[in-house]
């Protein structure tokens, strides 16, 4: 058992004073949980940074030192309770937040809390990858083989025949064998607790998430619980303190349990660890090291000296104007590329700029289009009502977007491919098609089509330098055909001076 004398009602309080003392029905294992992961914590990392938490200085070390994680449902709210670095995320989808936490900061005690519909249904892949990529962090979930917070449903832990509010007749379907998922799965570290009337049995939860804070790589402790107001409810088991009875008559020590026949070793949950593993973590493995090493002397290699970009003095209060544009076309005639291009000139400008793109059902041949809002001040949502342009390389994509416009924006077409434009006063009409045969003269269709409507609309609308634009297709596409380019550009160029004289 553990050495340190001090009991749990002796040690600090590690939960918010802003928030809910609680927000889980009465009975509920979840705060036997809660305390477990608490008291483990605190006598982990004190150790681990060899400070006393009880002293303010030293449990404020080890509260700057957790980051906890959670998706959605009743455990996931233990993120908002406890007063550590919490982050609450989306439904099955934790694991995700915290492997990219981890791997962004890997000095972090990086905990999970997750109940079994979160992690196991929704968030089945991510649990699995998880425990393949053996990143350090501690997940524990709270199995009471429901969804709790939503009414009751099964959940990929829930025993046959039994009821639920999406089980009205019983399930029909086999329940996951977790412990078994998670070691198949690749953690290095597998646990089972339970939350009963016993003391022993709490004690035994938080040497298990003390443990498994302890080893080194993916860790996951599955904590057998109940849910007596919604599950236990339609099975006869609303009583919280019955229903614990009910678990503490399933569960033995798994080393009892190791001694019973493999046919009946089914009709029980063992407790204790039940697989540890040493193999390197991911962010400590041979083959990560490597390649993060290879990629930063790849990286150095391609550096190149950043310009300096002038930013006007603005208002912060003020709303300064932005300008949308949507680059439209077939797939294949790089209108994507066109967008990615455009912030690129923006940002060389000394423009703020956003971008977003769409792909049609079809590599090549379907529509496709990027979006791009350019403006000299902050930009703080990336869509807009209308569009302020549209450049439309085909009829397609002219007679679908043209109703995004705005009354007084413009619409640059391809004349060589919009034949019928209704009369449309923000029309104006350039044979781009035409212009890429005879001056470009590409050797496939298309190629540079891209590059000549892209400097031909900046340039004819005086949205940025022709400097700006130059440096942005030369940076991004130019070096592959630096000719061809070179000619895309004269030409777009050319063309808008055209346009600008009429």
């Amino acid at each position: 058992m553990n050495a340190n004398p001090i009991s749990s009602l002796e040690m600090p309080d590690l939960r918010r004073t802003t928030m809910r003392r609680n927000i889980w029905c009465e009975g509920c294992g979840l705060g036997n949980m809660q305390q477990a992961i608490s008291i483990a914590l605190m006598r982990q990392l004190g150790r681990r940074f060899k400070v006393d938490f009880m002293q303010p200085a030293g449990l404020d070390t080890i509260k700057n030192n957790i980051a906890m994680v959670s998706g959605i449902g009743c455990t996931s709210r233990m993120a908002g309770h406890l007063d550590a670095n919490t982050v609450h995320t989306t439904h099955g989808r934790s694991l995700a937040f915290a492997s990219g936490l981890k791997m962004a900061r890997p000095d972090l005690t990086v905990v999970l809390a997750a109940g079994d519909g979160d992690i196991f249904a929704i968030g089945g892949n991510h649990f699995i990858h998880a425990a393949r990529r053996n990143l350090d962090m501690t997940l524990i979930v709270y199995d009471n083989r429901s969804y709790g917070m939503t009414g009751a449903q099964a959940s990929p832990t829930s025993p046959m025949g039994e009821f639920g509010s999406s089980a009205p007749y019983g399930v029909f379907e086999a329940p996951f064998n977790l412990v078994d998922l998670a070691i198949g799965a690749g953690a290095g570290f597998v646990a089972q607790g339970a939350v009963t009337t016993l003391q022993e049995h709490q004690d035994q939860l938080e040497e298990l998430i003390a443990a498994g804070l302890d080893h080194k790589g993916f860790s996951f402790i599955n904590v057998v619980g109940t849910c007596h107001t919604g599950w236990g409810a339609r099975n006869k088991r609303s009583e919280a303190f019955r229903y614990r009875q009910y678990l503490q008559h399933q569960v033995t020590p798994v080393e009892r349990w190791r001694e019973l026949p493999p046919e009946e070793r089914a009709a029980w949950k063992p407790l204790g660890i039940i697989h540890s593993v040493d193999r390197p973590d991911l962010q400590s493995s041979p083959a990560y090291t490597d390649i993060v090493a290879r990629g930063k002397k790849a990286a150095v290699a391609l550096e190149e000296p950043l310009e300096d970009v002038q930013l006007a003095e603005l208002d912060p209060m003020a709303r300064p104007p932005r300008t949308c544009l949507r680059f439209a076309g077939s797939g294949g005639q790089g209108v994507i590329t066109a967008g990615e291009i455009a912030l690129s000139a923006a940002v060389l400008a000394g423009k703020n700029g956003v971008f977003t793109k769409n792909y049609g059902p079809e590599a090549r041949g379907g529509e496709a289009y990027s979006d791009v809002t350019v403006s000299d001040g902050e930009i703080h949502f990336p869509q807009s009502d209308e569009l302020d342009v549209l450049v439309a390389l085909n009829q397609e994509t002219f007679d679908k977007f043209r109703k995004d416009v705005g009354p007084s924006g413009r619409i640059l077409v391809n004349s060589s491919a919009v034949r019928e434009t209704y009369d449309d006063p923000r029309v104006v009409a350039s044979p781009i098609g035409e212009i890429l045969a005879r001056d470009v003269r590409p050797p496939k269709r298309d190629l540079g089509i891209n590059i000549l409507a892209l400097a031909l609309v900046l340039d004819y609308l005086g949205l940025m330098s022709r400097k700006a634009i130059e440096s942005a297709v030369m940076k991004s596409v130019g070096k592959k055909n630096p000719a061809l380019n070179q000619k895309a550009l004269a030409a777009g160029f050319a063309e808008a001076e055209r346009l600008k004289a009429h």
